[in-house]
């Protein structure tokens, strides 16, 4: 529970943010949440948005008991399912079907292979469809400080804005939108309605 504990502190401070970005590309339609921890901001957004379905993909199976036992006490079962598997999972995500709208909060930095995954994310996007990485910024000013360990480490093994880019020009992503607000560095990409799904390049 000391997960689910963390999760609604750091929501504090950074919902505002993370729904007023949000807020531009919600729509109906199926929701992918990458990392959804213990399902806090899982339920909201099921809350805020009525999706028809957010599927939320954890490598952690205890991780997901936490998510599914706190959906069930906020009612949300119908709508919110759990799987457990990797991101850079190529087939797993296929399984999945395609997504409208994908979604990630501070998961990005712990990805094994963030140019698999957000090949394979950008495969289970559906045409018109959008994903929105929301991570810590590399540069920020936490980077620079003295906190929690593991809080430190987790922004230390984040994603500088040229980094991203590098990412998105090897995938050949071009629509996409990178922004950095003090401790945060967020990214859309935008699937075009009639793709030309890009290749994973060496």
């Amino acid at each position: 529970m000391k997960y689910l504990r963390l999760q609604k502190i750091m929501l504090k401070f950074y919902y505002n943010d993370f729904f007023s970005k949000f807020d531009q590309i919600a729509r109906r339609g199926r929701y992918l949440e990458v990392g959804p921890g213990p399902a806090c901001l899982t339920h909201l957004v099921c809350s805020r948005y009525s999706p028809d379905e957010i599927v939320g993909l954890d490598c952690s199976a205890d991780m997901i008991r936490v998510a599914e036992q706190y959906i069930r006490e906020k009612g949300n079962t119908e709508k919110i399912s759990f799987v457990r598997g990797s991101v850079e999972d190529a087939a797993l995500l296929q399984s999945l079907g395609t997504f409208d709208v994908i979604y990630s909060t501070f998961s990005l930095h712990d990805w094994s292979d963030p140019l698999s995954a957000i090949h394979n994310l950008y495969h289970a996007l559906a045409p018109g469809g959008t994903m929105f990485i929301y991570d810590f910024n590399k540069g920020g000013v936490l980077y620079y400080l003295c906190l929690n360990k593991g809080f430190l480490e987790s922004v230390r093994t984040s994603y500088r804005n040229d980094e991203i880019i590098g990412f998105l020009n090897q995938l050949g992503i071009r629509n996409y939108l990178i922004r950095k607000n003090g401790i945060s560095l967020d990214f859309f990409i935008r699937k075009e309605t009639i793709p030309c799904i890009p290749e994973k390049r060496n």
